[in-house]
């Protein structure tokens, strides 16, 4: 498939918005802090409308960029690898460009490097702080359809921001009024004081992650080819890994809940790559997760809070044990790992990175540095929920999309979990290992269920 750029704009909030330098939190500061990538597609328009949709994004945008002007701004390093945000109003960037292909060519929506052209090019060789926190993409196809794609960062937004914002942006779009405006006071994540106490939880998530046995680095493992998978979940069968999970516990006659969706079926897809990976059975894996800390915090963060407010927890185990085991052992270490996250917690979390001299070596920075940095690869992953998040029904005045799907990723070990576009309780599971693992895992991920 074949993209043209045909026009590019610069596109800046539409009224005079607050200008300064705004301290980011040590959650915006650590792990990803590249762009991250997501998709919508839509169907069918005549080439007067989709000139339209252009006008309407770009006013729109401009409009949704003075509530949400952090956006606007740039980032800038400062001592120790940290960073900060100068809100100047410099601008995202709008993109129009039109495919050689139909729609309907792309009906599986594949995580592939294929798929790549339909995403906005995000230039890492450009000093950070001339490099714009928004880019978005119009891709228009041969059959009337298109595709809005956006790469936002992620040192300024976690998932439930980017998707906040997304929302508000498309009521502006329609005409309707702002329904939430954002909160942008990280000073309740203390950005830029300093440390308060010692941490006082142990903070896995920062230790490096284990090796393959018998082996001294993960550089040839960075070196191995990987491969997308969009494996869809069935309401059923999502239900019938909760049965298994739950299996064998007394609920009724304890405070004990069932097991969630999100703690199954991640519970699932690391016994999968376990298996698919073919460990030897005392290899250490380490499991990822990202939890919402907005309702966990004392006193609880606003909905509205515009930044990230995640923090990366560790399940941990012997690959062959997690793999030989019950799901419900697996699920059991994700909900222990769910559970340590509290106000306390996060503070201590806060502390711990606001101890550190350099923040480098937490940092996910491969694009915009060198290939240092964290590896979360084989045999470890990373599992990513969106199930709750309002990732669906993103209407602009056009209608809602007919697919939505995470950007293209290339790294080992990557996962994100979200709810599938008919919005009947089925799930997707997008998924990236390497090239010589995936079809198994897709043979166990499916067998598994029925065993």
């Amino acid at each position: 498939m074949k993209v043209i750029l045909k026009n590019q704009w610069v596109v800046k909030p539409a009224e005079a918005t607050w200008n300064g330098t705004v301290s980011l939190s040590e959650f915006d500061q650590t792990f990803a802090l590249t762009h991250v990538p997501t998709i919508y597609y839509y169907k069918y328009f005549n080439d007067f409308v989709t000139d339209e949709i252009v006008d309407t994004l770009k006013i729109s945008l401009s409009k949704a960029l003075v509530y949400f002007y952090p956006l606007a701004g740039r980032l800038r390093w400062i001592n120790g690898s940290r960073l900060e945000l100068d809100c100047d109003a410099s601008g995202v960037v709008l993109t129009e460009a039109e495919a050689d292909a139909k729609l309907d060519n792309l009906t599986d929506f594949l995580l592939s490097p294929d798929y790549n052209s339909l995403f906005p090019r995000v230039d890492y060789t450009v000093e950070i702080n001339e490099l714009p926190l928004l880019f978005v993409q119009l891709t228009k196809f041969q059959c009337g359809g298109i595709a809005l794609s956006f790469a936002i960062s992620h040192a300024v937004v976690d998932g439930q921001s980017a998707l906040y914002f997304f929302s508000e942006w498309a009521r502006i779009a329609r005409g309707e009024p702002l329904m939430f405006s954002p909160c942008h006071d990280r000073k309740l994540l203390r950005a830029g004081e300093p440390a308060n106490a010692s941490p006082t939880f142990e903070h896995l998530q920062f230790n490096t992650p284990p090796l393959l046995i018998g082996k001294s680095s993960t550089e040839n493992e960075k070196k191995k080819t990987t491969k997308g998978a969009m494996l869809k979940l069935t309401k059923h069968q999502v239900e019938m890994l909760r049965e298994k999970a739950n299996q064998g516990r007394c609920l009724e006659d304890s405070k004990e809940r069932s097991y969630t969706r999100y703690e199954v079926v991640t519970a699932h897809i690391w016994r999968c790559a376990c298996k698919a990976r073919g460990h030897k059975f005392e290899q250490p894996t380490n499991l990822c997760i990202c939890v919402n800390i907005r309702q966990k915090m004392n006193p609880p963060l606003p909905n509205t809070y515009f930044g990230n407010a995640i923090v990366d927890v560790i399940a941990t185990g012997a690959s062959g044990d997690i793999a030989s085991s019950p799901l419900e052992c697996a699920a059991k270490r994700v909900r222990e790992a769910i559970n340590m996250v509290t106000s306390d917690y996060a503070n201590s979390t806060i502390n711990f990175l606001k101890k550190q001299e350099d923040l480098s070596i937490y940092q996910d920075i491969h694009a915009f540095r060198n290939k240092e940095g964290p590896f979360y690869g084989n045999p470890n992953l990373g599992v990513i929920s969106w199930i709750s998040l309002p990732v669906l029904g993103l209407d602009f005045g056009w209608g809602k999309e007919i697919h939505m799907s995470p950007g293209i990723h290339e790294y080992d070990g990557d996962c994100v979990i979200l709810p599938e576009n008919e919005g009947d309780g089925s799930l997707t599971v997008a998924i990236v290992l390497q090239h010589a693992h995936v079809d198994a895992f897709e043979k166990f991920f499916y067998e598994d269920i029925e065993c």
